[in-house]
């Protein structure tokens, strides 16, 4: 990040997360607080078929820059398209 970027944690409002077709062993507040994302072993995988639905509200209007999506590293695991809908 650069200096007039930050982590948008702090502006996250928990209570709306929401993440369709998710697996239940496994949390989208994992994949997204600190501490917790960084660690390979705790990841969304869908229940059903290769795709994930997340829906992320903000507590106050933000300016995005980006978004980092990590995976493991197996050719099959890359996701093939990454649609991103702003409201």
């Amino acid at each position: 990040m650069t200096s007039d970027q930050a982590d948008l944690l702090d502006f996250i409002d928990w209570t709306g997360v929401e993440c369709l077709n998710q697996s239940t062993s496994q949390s989208l507040a994992n994949a997204l607080k600190q501490g917790y994302r960084e660690d390979d072993g705790l990841h969304l995988e869908s229940d059903a078929d290769e795709q994930l639905l997340i829906y992320i509200p903000f507590t106050q209007v933000i300016k995005l820059h980006s978004i980092a999506i990590k995976g493991p590293e197996e050719e099959e695991c890359i996701p093939l398209h990454k649609v991103l809908d702003c409201n």
